[in-house]
Parts: structure tokens; sequence; C-alpha cells
């Protein structure tokens, strides 16, 4: 009897611990999937507000009209960055991802087509070139109001069907719908496919063999904002970490879900402050946030996804 009641115990102990997890799973992904709906609908919202003050600026193009609209074009790409490069729902389609920015782009593809654009009599871009890059080139470079309106009214009735289609494919309804081992791999993919876009993004500015800088290689040079997206993408990347995927790590290895965080803490420290058109750069600092992207990526890669015995995929958004 005694034997049949530490076995009972036992059986217990193990059925109250395995449905605590499943609860911290279902909360894990439960918050994931209403902070990806959320990030779709403030995209959508922030490309209507882009496209009324374009409007605007093309009905009188003036500079005060300009700088609104140069700001409207950083608000969206602020809110492209949450689900940038992530793979989810319909952004596993590259075309998709081209539609909204075009990068890396190591020959200024979207500058020369907006180049061509300008010079043809048709004066129209495709939608996969109609995206926030093509966009930046017409609000950013020197150019006469009705040459930037002779083409960003139209980019933007394309950029914003695209961005309509995101939010449509990651509503919350969407979302719920897929199956519970697909959501499992896609969400913390997601956070994979982040983490090393984020290094991407810095090699792609800072060449540690040549030692030295590369500004247009930045995603938003011609704004002089590459190093300034990138440091926000990471403090939206971490908070959604701590809000979400944490709590669910740390329920099953609470030491790789601190060493995880503590590495969000330092490569966020490491970052650089500046651009890298700066002429006073200094790249020591640009080596140290490139070792701290190295292991915050090699975490997502590796250590979190045995910890949580979750299977990744590949697919078109990872990197070389």
């Amino acid at each position: 009897m005694k034997k049949n009641l530490i076995i009972g115990c036992v059986v217990a102990g193990w059925w109250f611990s395995s449905s605590a997890a499943a609860n911290q799973q279902e909360t894990w992904l439960s918050g994931e999937r209403q902070t990806i709906a959320a990030a779709a609908n403030q995209l959508l919202a922030k490309a209507q507000s882009y496209q009324q003050q374009l409007n605007d600026y093309c009905a009188k193009p003036e500079p005060q009209g300009l700088a609104k609209t140069q700001q409207a074009w950083q608000q969206n790409y602020q809110a492209y960055l949450p689900l940038q490069a992530t793979a989810l729902g319909p952004l596993v389609d590259l075309k998709l991802n081209w539609a909204l920015s075009y990068w890396p782009d190591k020959k200024d593809t979207a500058g020369r087509k907006v180049k061509a654009a300008l010079a043809s009599e048709a004066k129209a871009l495709s939608r996969t070139h109609s995206n926030l890059r093509s966009q930046a080139y017409l609000l950013f470079e020197t150019l006469r109001g009705e040459q930037r309106c002779a083409l960003l009214p139209q980019t933007l009735e394309f950029y914003l069907a695209s961005v309509e289609q995101v939010q449509q494919g990651l509503s919350l309804p969407a979302l719920e719908q897929l199956e519970h081992a697909q959501q499992l791999s896609d969400f913390l993919n997601s956070y994979r496919l982040q983490a090393s876009q984020m290094l991407r993004k810095l090699r792609a500015m800072y060449s540690a063999k040549h030692q030295r800088l590369r500004p247009y290689q930045g995603e938003a040079w011609r704004a002089n904002l590459s190093m300034a997206l990138l440091r926000q993408q990471l403090s939206l990347l971490q908070a959604r970490y701590h809000a979400y995927l944490q709590p669910y790590l740390a329920s099953v290895d609470g030491k790789l879900a601190e060493a995880l965080a503590a590495q969000f803490v330092a490569a966020g420290q490491q970052l650089p402050q500046q651009e890298p058109s700066a002429t006073d750069a200094n790249l020591a600092a640009w080596q140290e946030a490139e070792q701290a992207l190295v292991a915050l990526d090699a975490l997502f890669v590796h250590q979190v996804p045995q910890a949580l015995n979750i299977e990744l995929g590949f697919n078109n958004n990872d990197g070389d």
C-alpha cells in the first residue's frame, strides 16, 4: 500500500508538472499571437496615415510638407521592424518582403529602379520595387516636388496593398487557425530569423576583415537611419522576449532564460550610437557589437530550440 501511495504521488507530481508546462506554453503562444496581430494592425494604420500625408504633400509640395512625409516614412519603417524577416504567415514569401523593403541591396537596385522610372515616360515602378527603400530615394534625394510626386502616389498604392496583404495574413483569427506545432515552430523561428537579420545588418555596415565601415550598405542610408533602426529592432525584440518567451523558457530552463535576457542587455549596450557615416567612428565598438550579436544569434539558433524541444524550419528568409 505504501508503495502504491508513493507511485501515486510521483504520477500526480508528473501530471501537475506537465499541466503547468502546457499552460505556460499556451500562455506564450497566446501572447505571441496577440502581439504579432497588433504589430500588423499598427503597420497598416501607419501606412494609411503615411499615404494621407503624402497626398497632402503632393497637393502642395513645400519643404515643410516634405519633412512631415519623411517623418511618416520613418514611422512606417519603424512599424515594419517587428515583422521584418520573421517569415510569419504571408511574410514567408520573399517577394512580399521585397515589396515592403528591398534589402540587402549591395548594388543599390532600389535606387537604379527609381532612376530608370523617373527617366521613363511611364513614370511607374513595379509593386516589388514600390517599397520603403525606393520611397527613401524619392523622399531623401535632391529632387523637385513634381519629380517626387510623379512616382510616389502610385508607389504608395502598391505599398499599401502589400501591407494590407500582411495585415490580413497575420490577423488574430488567421494566426489562431495555425496548427499548434506550426505555431511553436514559426513563433520561435521568428526570433531566430530576426536575430540573424540584425547580425547581417551590422555586418553589412561593418567589415571586420577590412576594418572599415560601409554606410551605403545600411538599409536606410539615404535617411541616415540604418543604425537607429537596428537599435530599435533589437529593443523591440528584447521587449517581446521579456513579455512572452522568457517566462515560458524560464519554466523549462531558468539559467538559459536569464542568460538570453543578459545577452539582450549586452547587445543593446554594445550597439554604436552613431551611424556608420560618422567621421569619428570607433571601429572597436563596432567589433564588440558584432560579437554581442553573434552570441545572441547563437542562443536562438542552438540552445533555445534544444531546451524547448522545438524544431525550426528554414526558408527564403534565412541568410546566406
